[in-house]
């Protein structure tokens, strides 16, 4: 071959990389647009007025069957109605006085479970099981959480496996408590044929609720000059791999998930790791989910995350990164006593683009039916239960202390 041609061979083959390199360049960029939630601020007073009126139809649901009065009625929904304004009221209110606007918070929620004895328990009215904890999902900038259920257009749920499908008025749940994102990363999510999934999807994604746990999809939440991106998938198998990855539900393999939080990485300021994994009836922590931990921060996570594990475990550093084994259930209607209790976890991001706190406030599942503060539920058991939690942090040499009724963490 002569000098000339191979000039030219070399010229047309650079050529052919650098327009690689520059269509993946722009197929990324427009793949990180399509994935992105850019911060607006939660919309209190639409929150409020759907709260009212999900309770007030509760309250007529329940009286209507107990004495068909209709002044009872209109006595406790007037009340109820005063609650819900004055406890979200307070959420606006708290939120213009105390935010740091140079900062990011993500609000991470247990795993919703809402089938079965729940829904039973709620007759339909799902947001009227979060009014305890309201203002503690929507003074985040972003509220997160992982979606266990399906969801049907049916108005009745008459089925075997109950406990994992919903009717779509759950809408009114995600609602209250200002959820953004939910992640069908889960073992459950291909209970039910692929149209109930993609109806799943289709009612998230028409009510303003972006859906991670794709495959290859990171999910990144943008607020002024800092971005945070969640890598969501699931290690927890029924059946074989295909009935996920036909689906588009993201399934773990270590090849996987090191990709896709090294294109996270090349993208956001903070990479975290979701992991559907572990135990859901045995309380401790797997092989397993310590392998899979460890492997997410070595390619690059700056948190790790789990859900599906039964109860919450403490949190532990590996290479001074943050490792939540599981955040629990939110709601759910298992029997199991560490499934009850719960923390909503609140991230936060400092203007140096770091995760510099995380804060955990106790929460308690009440007779499968509402999600209340600890403290509402029981003071005695709930500061027992972060002293526990606090003294297992400080033993894991984390910077824990108990503040407000609170386990605040700082790094």
């Amino acid at each position: 071959m002569s000098i000339k041609n191979a000039v030219i061979i070399s010229s047309i083959v650079c050529v052919f990389i650098l327009s690689t390199s520059v269509i993946g360049s722009i197929m990324l960029k427009k793949k990180v647009s399509k994935s992105t939630i850019v911060y607006k601020g939660k919309k209190a007073d639409e929150i409020i007025n759907q709260n009212v009126n999900d309770e007030k139809k509760n309250d007529e649901n329940i009286l209507v069957n107990e004495n068909n009065s209709r002044d009872n009625i209109n006595e406790k929904e007037n009340k109820n109605g005063e609650e819900i304004i004055g406890a979200l009221s307070n959420v606006d209110k708290k939120k213009s006085i105390n935010k740091d606007s140079s900062s990011m918070d993500i609000a991470i929620l247990g795993e919703m479970m809402m089938g079965g004895q729940v829904t039973k328990n709620l007759n339909y009215v799902y947001s009227t099981a979060f009014k305890d904890v309201y203002m503690e999902a929507n003074l985040a900038d972003f509220t997160y959480t992982n979606f266990s259920t399906n969801i049907t257009n049916l108005d009745k749920i008459e089925n075997a496996k109950s406990k994992y499908l919903v009717n779509k008025e759950v809408i009114s749940a995600f609602r209250a408590l200002g959820i953004d994102c939910a992640s069908i990363a889960s073992d459950h999510i291909v209970d039910f044929p692929g149209d109930i999934l993609k109806n799943t999807i289709d009612t998230l994604e028409k009510n303003d609720v972006f859906v991670a746990g794709r495959q290859d999809t990171p999910v990144y939440f943008e607020k002024g000059d800092k971005k945070i991106a969640i890598v969501s998938t699931n290690s927890v198998i029924i059946g074989t791999n295909k009935n996920y990855t036909k689906q588009d539900i993201s399934i773990y393999t270590k090849e996987n998930l090191e990709k896709n939080i090294k294109e996270a990485k090349s993208n956001a300021d903070v990479v975290i790791a979701d992991i559907h994994w572990g135990r859901e009836y045995e309380y401790g922590v797997t092989d397993k989910m310590r392998e899979i931990s460890m492997h997410a921060i070595d390619s690059g996570a700056d948190m790790v995350m789990g859900s599906h594990a039964a109860g919450v475990y403490p949190i532990v550093q590996y290479n001074g990164k943050p490792i939540i084994y599981s955040t629990g259930y939110l709601i759910s209607d298992s029997d199991l006593y560490v499934a009850k209790e719960s923390f909503i976890f609140n991230i936060n991001v400092s203007k140096e683009k770091k995760i510099n706190k995380i804060t955990m406030t106790p929460t308690y599942i009440n007779d499968k039916r509402e999600v209340l503060k600890y403290f509402t539920y029981d003071e005695q058991k709930a500061n027992e239960y972060l002293e526990q939690f606090n003294r297992w942090h400080l033993d894991n040499s984390l910077n824990s202390s108990i503040e407000n009724g609170k386990i605040v963490i700082r790094f």
